[in-house]
């Protein structure tokens, strides 16, 4: 049995992002809590809501999220009444929710908390200075439903996926896609720091930005790729090196360039991180073929993926068979959350 502090202890910032609704990540986030939360002082907070016994969009149970005494939590001022901990206000924020502005509370006893989190990177990585100036030796941030923006490494230093069978009835589509995922989210990142500041400078005036081997640089000034689709054709040409885009980068875009790849012979494409890549395994398999190098501004430091065998809907893989294929599809640490859940597979 291996816990989960060992993993954990160097890291200040933590992020826990789901594949899917019901993947287990209240489950994960509460074993964390339990290994950690008598080591080290918690922080807490969410993108969106968690913390809920039943879940607003699938309308099943779920887990309630406990803390121990101690914990710092940044949630919204409605979810306070579902907070059974005793409370310590500590600061109030002046960032609006459809829940209320966020508080931030040291729970003075053990008990169920109810977390619900602003929505925009730049809110949460204030909420995380602030739930550190308070204490907070090991803040976690519990990602929302598709909101995988947590994982960015300048809001979090750590990222664990989960993933499991509420995504599909599928199980080797499951497997497939979080693959899919793992790879977008271990994109390597770009090491030249003069290429690194120029693209910076691009992203401070506009949202894609292409660089030319001569040292030409064009600008789409106040548009992004879902607009550019079709004028990005114009500019591909046997110069083009880079095409940066700050926003996200959507499978059509994509198809845009692959679709055109006899206009230039190589390009790379520059993401702001991993989350921002929106794109199946054969698109990504074509886009290679093209030509096309994915390459990042900020790489993510994914520690280990959990799965969940079981879905709320009533359906489960066999849950040695599920960890075996993905653990050898991702090559990398694996954490069933379900079964012996306090093991890590190596």
């Amino acid at each position: 049995m291996v816990n989960t502090y060992s993993l954990l202890k160097d890291y200040k910032r933590l992020s826990i992002i789901g594949m899917e609704k019901n993947v287990g990540k209240t489950t994960v986030l509460n074993k964390l809590i339990e290994d950690i939360g008598l080591q080290k002082t918690i922080g807490l907070t969410s993108i969106g809501r968690d913390g809920e016994d039943t879940d607003v969009v699938t309308n099943t149970h779920k887990p309630r999220i406990y803390v121990n005494q101690g914990t710092i939590i940044a949630t919204a001022r409605d979810c306070l009444r579902n907070c059974d901990v005793t409370k310590e206000i500590l600061y109030t924020t002046d960032f609006s929710t459809p829940m209320g502005d966020i508080i931030i509370l040291r729970a003075i006893s053990a008990g169920y908390v109810d977390i619900a989190g602003p929505s925009y990177n730049a809110q949460i990585k204030v909420i995380l200075d602030i739930m550190e100036n308070f204490g907070s030796e090991l803040s976690i941030v519990d990602g929302a439903l598709s909101r995988k923006g947590s994982a960015m490494s300048d809001v979090t230093d750590a990222t664990i996926l989960s993933t499991g069978a509420a995504l599909s009835l599928d199980m080797g589509k499951v497997i497939d896609e979080t693959a899919n995922t793992v790879s977008l989210l271990n994109l390597p990142e770009i090491e030249d720091p003069v290429l690194k500041e120029k693209i910076d400078k691009i992203f401070e005036e506009s949202r894609v930005g292409i660089v030319y081997n001569d040292g030409e640089i064009k600008t789409l000034e106040g548009i992004g790729p879902l607009e550019s689709n079709e004028e990005i054709k114009s500019y591909l040409n046997d110069k083009i090196q880079i095409i940066a885009v700050r926003g996200a980068i959507t499978k059509k875009f994509l198809e845009v360039l692959i679709k055109n790849r006899g206009n230039f012979k190589k390009l790379t494409l520059i993401a702001k991180d991993g989350t921002r890549v929106f794109a199946d395994f054969l698109t990504l398999r074509k886009l290679v073929a093209s030509n096309v190098e994915l390459r990042v501004m900020n790489n993510i430091n994914l520690l280990f993926v959990t799965c969940n065998p079981r879905s709320p809907l009533g359906y489960e893989f066999p849950k040695e068979k599920f960890r075996e294929l993905l653990q050898d599809k991702l090559k990398m640490k694996v954490i069933d959350v379900v079964g012996e859940r306090n093991e890590i597979y190596r």
